[in-house]
């Protein structure tokens, strides 16, 4: 008798994971909202951060915005064709606990222990950590969480 006691199969297609990892697994995505979350919104600033070629970055902008990712914005400059800012929209700020914790993690297992940035709790001056948390504000160890199917 097996004792695997896995979850059944979730098709790919149910998989919010792979469907995230679809958009997230490319890096310029990633970088790009790297970036535009820093703050920095116009094409030539994303692209001398980030060192993507023109076509990519047009092409991932594209992608984003048709996702609902970013919102382009026009401006124009005096003497200056009009062009486009990249801003963040409330779909793309729902993925900042992954990006942060991705960003913590990579600091913390691939770089140094000791990040060059962190995240800060506007009104106390805390520095932030990722956490799993119950629906009644336990804290819990990463080792004692599972993944269970779920029955809305």
């Amino acid at each position: 008798m097996s004792k695997d006691k896995s979850l059944p199969y979730l098709l790919p297609e149910l998989c919010g994971l792979a469907a995230t990892a679809e958009l997230l697994g490319d890096q310029w995505v990633l970088l790009i909202l790297r970036e535009v979350f820093y703050g920095v919104t116009r094409f030539e600033t994303i692209r001398a951060h980030t060192k993507i070629t023109k076509q990519t970055l047009a092409n991932r902008l594209k992608k984003m915005t048709e996702l609902y990712l970013l919102c382009r914005i026009p401006y124009q400059e005096e003497g200056v064709r009009e062009r486009y800012e990249y801003v963040l929209t409330a779909k793309s700020r729902s993925l900042a606990p992954i990006l942060f914790s991705m960003m913590e993690w990579g600091h913390k297992n691939l770089l140094h222990d000791s990040p060059h940035i962190a995240l800060m709790d506007k009104e106390s001056g805390e520095v932030l950590y990722s956490a799993y948390v119950t629906a009644g504000g336990k804290i819990v160890d990463p080792k004692n969480v599972q993944i269970t199917a779920f029955d809305s």
